[in-house]
Parts: structure tokens; C-alpha cells; sequence
């Protein structure tokens, strides 16, 4: 609306002042529900797009089908058939092909570079053309690969390289130097924080074990004094910004604590850093970080995560109780919705 002023002036010249107005096109549509969580909605209108040829519907539909860290309940409702539906190419074939496949068949550079992103082979070329086409966060897996089983040139040149995501670099180090025990927790730990570290200390050794891997093996007493700097970090990075916006819009009082229990029950800092966009070029990922989809990701995420032995839920075990009262009760109310 023009404020007053404005429209008195356009009166006065005698000249109407109309804003263009951009319709939003079929996938902008699609993609705008699937952002605010509304799956039951968006996905069957991408997949129409894809059936019709749109190659950004269809590489969008190929990567949330197998990078959706936090499937919504109506996902989870759907059996083999309907999900082949909206996932897959309609073919005489018994599973229907996946839509990345069939662009990577059809010529298309994106696609076969996002395949070979899940691959275990250690590729530094693979990394610098995802970077190229602007999907950054799906370097993620190929750069721990290159950690895994990469020679030492190999993590040599990604450390160096200014394109490597940041809060991947500790992985990278980790397995770059003499190996400590928890070394890759204390390497996060590390890069979170500037302080010296005793790696010979049962409270530093705690905090590292879970940044390692999470609940059930490191250290959530309120008292290790790494907390709070793992805490402010979760609060105020970059990365983890759905897990603070989250705890801040409904756990005020306790958002630190509320953070610190969706670090531990995604499984550590390798997995809490990596709340991404499923394809960048066309969801950015600053874009999808302040979505309420990605809030819901972090949420979802600790309502389906299981204990190791995939007997009960995570949350509802005794170490969990510990974390934060209204963390876990947002789980709690969020499971309803899955039964």
C-alpha cells in the first residue's frame, strides 16, 4: 500500500505508479509449500512438473527423495506405490527410474555430478564441479570420503582449498595428523572455540565423544565447562541456525539447553552442521536454513532418531531426560503426529 504522501502526489501529476508484479511460476509455487513444510501439497505438484519435463523439478524431486533428513509423516505414510508416484519416472520397469538417473542418462552435467556425490570414491575433481555448478553442500559427502580414504595430497589440497565448507575442515584435520583417541570430537571442539584443550581430560574427552557422535557417548552434565562454548556456538553459527531459531521461538527460557539437546540427538556435530538445502540452485541455502522446513528438519530428525540398538526412541531414553524439559516435550508432540 502507498503511503499517503505518495498517493497524493501520483494524484497530482496525474500519473498512477503500478508496481510489476511477477506471477509466481508452477515450481516457485511448489517450492514456496515444500519450504513451509506442506508436502502433502508440494510433492505431487513437483512430480507433475517432473512427468512434464521441468529438469529442475525433477533433479529437486531426485534430491529430496534421498537427502530429506526429517520425512514429514505424510512421507511416512506412503507405501512402495504412491512413493514411487511421486518420486519416480513412470516406466514399465518395477521400481520406476529415479529422476536424477534420468537426467544423467538425458546429458545432464548436474545430475551425474550429484550421483557421483554419493559414491565412496575419493574425487578432488568431483568437489571442485559442485562447487562450480554452486552446490556446495553436497560436497559434504564427497569431502569425507576424500578424508576417509584419500591419500595425504589429497587432504592436503582440500584444506587449502578456499572452497572447502568451513565446518567440514575438522573432519579434514582429524584424519590429516597423528590420530588421538575422540579426535574427531576433539577437532570439532577445537574449531568451535579458540581455547586450549587438554585432550587427556575426562571433561574435554566427554564434550568431544559427543560432538563425535551424540547421545550415548559423551559427557551432558550441565557442569563440563566446555558446554557453554558449545552452546554459544550452536546458537549463533551460520550452520546451525534452524536448531537456535527453533529453540528461541519455543523453548525461550531454556533455548541454550533446548540447542544442546538437538545437537546430541542428531548425533553430534557432523550431523547438526549439515541442515542443507537439498539443491542449492534452486533452493539457496541461506534461503532453506530460515525455513520452516528446516526447523523441522532439526525437529523431525530427533523424533525418528532410535537408539543403536533400534529398540526405542532416542528421546524417551533416561540420558535424554537430562538435556531440556521442553525439548523433549516438542518431541513428544511432534511424534503424535507420525502414529
Amino acid at each position: 500500500m502507498f503511503r499517503p504522501t505518495l498517493v497524493a502526489l501520483a494524484l497530482a501529476t496525474q500519473i498512477v505508479v503500478v508496481p510489476a508484479v511477477r506471477a509466481e511460476s508452477s515450481l516457485e509455487q511448489a517450492v514456496a509449500l515444500w519450504l513451509q513444510g506442506n508436502d502433502m501439497q508440494a510433492l505431487p505438484m513437483l512430480a507433475e512438473l517432473a512427468a512434464e519435463g521441468d529438469v529442475e523439478a525433477r533433479l529437486l524431486l531426485g534430491r529430496i527423495e534421498t537427502s530429506d533428513l526429517g520425512p514429514s509423516p505424510y512421507r511416512q505414510s506412503l507405501g512402495p506405490e504412491q512413493s514411487r508416484e511421486l518420486f519416480r519416472q513412470k516406466d514399465w520397469s518395477a521400481f520406476g527410474l529415479p529422476w536424477l538417473t534420468v537426467e544423467a542418462r538425458a546429458g545432464n552435467e548436474l545430475a551425474r555430478a550429484l550421483l557421483q556425490s554419493k559414491r565412496p570414491d575419493p574425487d578432488l575433481d568431483l568437489i571442485a564441479k559442485l562447487n562450480a555448478f554452486g552446490e556446495t553442500q553436497a560436497t559434504d559427502y564427497p569431502t569425507r570420503i576424500i578424508a576417509l580414504y584419500g591419500d595425504a595430497d589429497m587432504r592436503e589440497t582440500l584444506l587449502a582449498d578456499d572452497q572447502v565448507m568451513s565446518d567440514l575442515k575438522p573432519y579434514l584435520t582429524y584424519l590429516s595428523e597423528t590420530p588421538e583417541p575422540r579426535g574427531d570430537g576433539l577437532a570439532a571442539l577445537r574449531h568451535i572455540q579458540p581455547d586450549p584443550i587438554d585432550a587427556s581430560s575426562d571433561q574435554a574427552l566427554g564434550m568431544a565423544g559427543l560432538l563425535a557422535l551424540g547421545l550415548g557417548y559423551g559427557d551432558v552434565s550441565s557442569d563440563n565447562p566446555w558446554r557453554p562454548a558449545v552452546e554459544d556456538w550452536l546458537m549463533n553459527s551460520a550452520s546451525t541456525r534452524p536448531i537456535a531459531q527453533l529453540c528461541t521461538e519455543l523453548c525461550a527460557d531454556e533455548s541454550p539447553n533446548c540447542a544442546f539437546a538437538f545437537l546430541a540427538l542428531s548425533g553430534g556435530y557432523f550431523e547438526a552442521i549439515r541442515i542443507d538445502s537439498p539443491l542449492e540452485t534452486v533452493i539457496p541455502q541461506a534461503e532453506f536454513l530460515d525455513s520452516p522446513r528446516a526447523r523441522l528438519m532439526v525437529l523431525r530428525r530427533a523424533v525418528l532418531a532410535r537408539t543403536e540398538t533400534n529398540l526405542e526412541w532416542l528421546s524417551e531414553t533416561e540420558p535424554a531426560a537430562e538435556l531440556s524439559a521442553c525439548a523433549i516435550n516438542l518431541i513428544g508432540d511432534e511424534r503424535q503426529a507420525y502414529k
